[in-house]
């Protein structure tokens, strides 16, 4: 500990004895000095980095065998949906049977309190109308 004491008074009596021109060449001195060392530590590190990304790298192996189709594309999907009618024959008369699936008769399925409450909704929106 003494000889620690002895050191920093030391280099503090010879700081306190410098002119203001050699304070900023020592303090210009010291800026070099620490940033030669960062540089030194930092270009260390990027130099192993790089030595221990090539060793745990695997080795590559190079395959020329050319890659079926069945794994590059998905299948096709399949025919699960029904074919839709473009068009149709035009008839010139329709019979119940042929309009049956075309119709669903709204007051079989007790629809008919919702037509009564929408036309006299519609009733007196008209009669509101000037």
């Amino acid at each position: 500990m003494a000889f620690l004491g002895k050191t920093i008074n030391y280099f503090q009596d010879r700081f306190n004895k410098m002119t203001a021109e050699g304070k900023r060449r020592f303090a210009l001195i010291c800026t070099a000095a620490f940033a030669v060392i960062l540089s030194f530590s930092v270009i260390i590190s990027l130099v192993d980095s790089k030595a221990e990304k090539k060793s745990e790298e695997p080795e590559r192996i190079k395959i020329n065998i050319p890659i079926p189709a069945e794994e590059l594309f998905l299948p096709d999907e399949p025919d699960f949906l029904p074919g839709v009618l473009l068009e149709r024959e035009r008839r010139s008369s329709w019979t119940e049977h042929d309009a049956e699936e075309f119709w669903q008769d709204p007051l079989k399925s007790g629809e008919e309190q919702w037509r009564e409450k929408i036309e006299t909704a519609i009733d007196e929106f008209l009669e509101r109308i000037p």
